[in-house]
């Protein structure tokens, strides 16, 4: 029996703890429990995640059921028990409720339904850690739910998101958007902070300057799996599925070196950047220019291709600051939002010049515009 509005008579039912909730989550899966409904239970709600998921009676107060409570062994105090409770989407709580289908949902139904979920999610939750995730998605409409994903070796407990889209490319836009990525960044050391998460999952899709940001403020405090939206599939990614070969990605380095304490590094891997678009940034500048084999939109999707790049970058860049001391870093970018981040991850602000960022717009002339700096 959902929970519903007590009449003034009735006595008061006791609140559950923050620890049976978790429990109720972590048992579920975040699922609800009806048999068949896979559907999430936390939604989108103007843009803002939140938790849709209504915790069911199995044997309900003085209401649906309530004649098995002495067989089953519970009393008016015992019936807010976690082994009488269900975590169900909306449609479901009603369903073994009203009146005209209640029938169809005796006790050994219900607690059958709680028992095979459970199991089923023990099945895949024994070796994984509790999850939370960032959801940066500034491009397009916002997520109607977090990404249930089957091969994630986390369970996603709770997020810290920021979808209101991102459109005023103007200084006073960027800044504002550093802003809000440090205001995000907040919300999640909060949550970090209170202990219950060993990892955190991030689903990003945004301007690529306020991914790499938002890569330099997230800290190595916990482990990070970040995800990278493939569109064909309509799925976020990061481990290459079991079965399917890594398609050799060939990384190589130009480098152009003289007396200048500048340095302009083009990481090329969804398009070209051409020698037009780096010297219109800074002619004068030294160069890094990191390709790969055939670039294009799809080219780097899973982890190990996205670390491969990384590395040369941090490596290679860290290298040139040591031998030059270069004063000021021009960061150009093709590429998808996962490695934004790793490359911004990359970045140490006390061990690094001034890195400006840019933004790439194919119709605008340059090509490149300068986004903020770190």
């Amino acid at each position: 029996m959902a929970r519903r509005q007590k009449n003034q008579s009735e006595k008061k039912r006791r609140e559950l703890t923050r620890a049976e909730l978790l429990h109720l989550w972590m048992v579920s899966g975040g699922i609800c429990t009806f048999e068949g409904c896979n559907k999430r239970l936390v939604a989108n709600t103007d843009g803002k995640l939140t938790n849709v998921g209504i915790i069911a009676h199995i044997i309900g107060h003085k209401g649906p059921r309530y004649e098995f409570a002495q067989q089953y062994g519970f009393t008016d105090d015992t019936l807010e028990d976690v082994r009488n409770l269900m975590l169900m989407c909306y449609d479901h709580s009603k369903l073994i409720d009203d009146d005209h289908t209640k029938e169809q949902f005796p006790p050994d139904k219900l607690f059958g339904m709680k028992a095979n979920h459970e199991a089923w999610v023990r099945s895949w939750t024994d070796e994984k850690r509790k999850s939370l995730a960032i959801v940066h998605k500034r491009l397009g409409p916002p997520m109607a739910t977090i990404p249930q994903l089957e091969q994630t070796p986390n369970i996603i407990l709770q997020a810290v998101e920021n979808q209101d889209e991102f459109n005023d490319f103007s200084p006073e836009g960027w800044a504002e958007g550093k802003d809000d990525n440090k205001k995000l960044y907040k919300k999640f050391v909060e949550c970090i902070k209170k202990g219950e998460y060993e990892v955190a999952e991030v689903f990003a899709l945004s301007p690529i300057p306020l991914l790499i940001h938002l890569g330099i403020l997230l800290s190595d405090t916990i482990p990070f799996t970040i995800y990278q939206y493939e569109r064909d599939s309509e799925l976020w990614v990061s481990k290459l599925p079991e079965g399917q070969m890594l398609e050799p990605i060939n990384p190589s380095m130009q480098l152009s070196v003289g007396n200048s304490k500048q340095l302009v590094v083009a990481i090329a891997i969804s398009g070209v950047i051409t020698q037009e678009d780096v010297e219109n940034i800074a002619s004068e500048a030294d160069r890094l220019i990191i390709n790969i084999e055939n670039p294009h939109v799809k080219r780097i999707l899973y982890r190990d291709q996205v670390k491969e790049v990384q590395k040369i970058f941090k490596e290679k860049t860290e290298e040139l600051i040591r031998r030059n001391g270069y004063k000021k870093i021009h960061l150009l970018y093709s590429g998808p939002a996962g490695l934004a981040i790793e490359l911004g991850r990359s970045i140490n602000p006390n061990m690094w010049p001034e890195v400006l960022i840019y933004q790439f717009n194919y119709r605008t002339e340059p090509r490149y515009s300068f986004a903020l700096s770190v």
